[in-house]
């Protein structure tokens, strides 16, 4: 009911300021501090998927993260999502399917490609490849950082399974005369 009552009437919950700041944690410490959240933010959300895709976020600002995520297809500038904003769960599911490359079934390709619930299907399929518990809530609701620390584990799972990181070259030794 009160999601509804958001969304009808426009309102955007913002996340609590943390109370360390995010920007000069460490990549790892950084992911331990977001699992404690009561809600995460849209630019905790972009460093982390930023981290589950590349291993690390090197970006500097929040416009860099929005930028690289864009440029990959990632995220949607139609959303319209604010930094300090609490992101919802179907946006997180759009992040981590387009970063763990899922196809998703007919209606994300037919309908979530143009935008129409490009989220809620996106959802649908995390919870139908079991990235996503089966009790999540819905696409609309605000992501708690326990919540979203488990689906990166997950994900990061997927994508080792799938073959989707490059794998670490070894050195060879150089030979001695």
């Amino acid at each position: 009911m009160v999601g509804a009552t958001l969304l009808l009437t426009g309102c955007t919950i913002t996340a609590p300021a943390p109370s360390v700041e995010p920007g000069s944690l460490d990549d790892v410490t950084f992911l331990s501090h977001l699992a404690d959240r009561p809600m995460v933010s849209v630019d905790e959300a972009y460093r982390a998927i930023l981290i589950l895709a590349d291993g690390q976020d090197d970006a500097q600002s929040f416009a860099e993260r929005e930028e690289k995520l864009l440029a990959r297809g990632m995220v949607r500038t139609a959303w319209g999502l604010k930094p300090s904003q609490a992101i919802d769960k179907g946006a997180v599911a759009y992040m981590v399917m387009r970063t763990c490359q899922i196809r998703g079934g007919l209606n994300c390709h037919a309908f979530g490609s143009w935008g129409l619930g490009d989220r809620r299907y996106a959802f649908r399929e995390l919870m139908y490849q079991e990235l996503l518990p089966g009790d999540s809530g819905s696409d609309y609701q605000v992501i708690s950082g326990g919540e979203f620390v488990g689906l990166l584990h997950k994900a990061d799972e997927h994508m080792q399974k799938a073959g989707l990181y490059a794998a670490a070259e070894a050195e060879m030794p150089t030979p001695t005369p």
